[in-house]
């Protein structure tokens, strides 16, 4: 096996159909890329990180991939064990200093460490510090069961602070679920009001409502009413595609 982590830190086992990997198996994780490159990796012994390369989109930044190897990566990255890759290519050690086990055990602390490492670069500096109290508060559900493994969030506007509906942030916040919506129809739960290839964000049916009135309020405040009107229509398609949904279930 060998084990793949994803740009949200995420990492899942990823196994080849017998003994050991073929070519096919190894590059058939990064469809689309110009080049695959290999790395070495010092810090876990009979360890190779596989990537693409080539076709680097800015939003697919893997932070921590890329601390771990010293290049920048822009996919998840494949660790593989020494034990599971062909010995007729004459790619490994002729020793193993440590086991499958003892590699999964290594990596993932590689891992967690890069991660707090990353979180604490933001928590310490001096923009985040003054941002923390008027970011969006999310719940983290877990991760998705398809083959993106984003993290799932939700959002509820009554555990906002005040102070998140009355600042530039909200504004920011604001326009992205606006600019997510208005190409993204919603008609059944889970109501989503964000998305990209990292998370994604949903809201309680019942708070749907109360959370768009909240973005319409910024909006007129802003004077931007073509965006109100829009999302007047969207609230109203949404209550009745949802009606329907319901009345279909039953």
């Amino acid at each position: 096996m060998a084990i793949v982590v994803y740009s949200n830190g995420i990492t899942e086992e990823y196994r080849p159909n017998h003994l050991v990997f073929t070519e096919e198996e190894l590059v058939f994780m990064f469809p689309g890329f110009l080049e695959i490159r290999t790395s070495r990796i010092p810090s876990l012994l009979n360890t190779w990180c596989i990537y693409g390369s080539g076709n680097d989109q800015p939003e697919d930044f893997n932070r921590v991939v890329s601390e771990i190897t010293g290049d920048k990566v822009f996919c998840p990255g494949l660790f593989v064990h020494d034990s599971e890759i062909d010995p007729k290519w004459n790619l490994t050690d002729d020793v193993l200093y440590k086991g499958y086990e003892e590699f999964k055990i290594s990596l993932q602390k590689l891992v967690d460490e890069m991660a707090v490492m990353i979180m604490k670069e933001l928590t310490t500096s001096e923009e985040y510090e003054k941002k923390v109290d008027i970011l969006p508060q999310l719940v983290p559900l877990g991760v998705t069961n398809d083959e993106s493994k984003r993290i799932l969030f939700a959002f509820n506007p009554e555990d906002q602070k005040e102070e998140f509906y009355h600042n530039e942030e909200f504004e920011r916040f604001s326009t992205k679920v606006y600019s997510y919506l208005s190409v993204n129809k919603q008609t059944e739960d889970p109501f989503t009001i964000y998305a990209d290839k990292k998370a994604i964000i949903i809201i309680e049916s019942a708070k749907v409502n109360q959370f768009l009135d909240a973005i319409i309020k910024n909006f007129t405040i802003l004077e931007e009413y073509e965006k109100c009107s829009a999302l007047e229509t969207m609230k109203k398609e949404w209550q009745l595609n949802h009606v329907k949904v319901k009345d279909s279930e039953k």
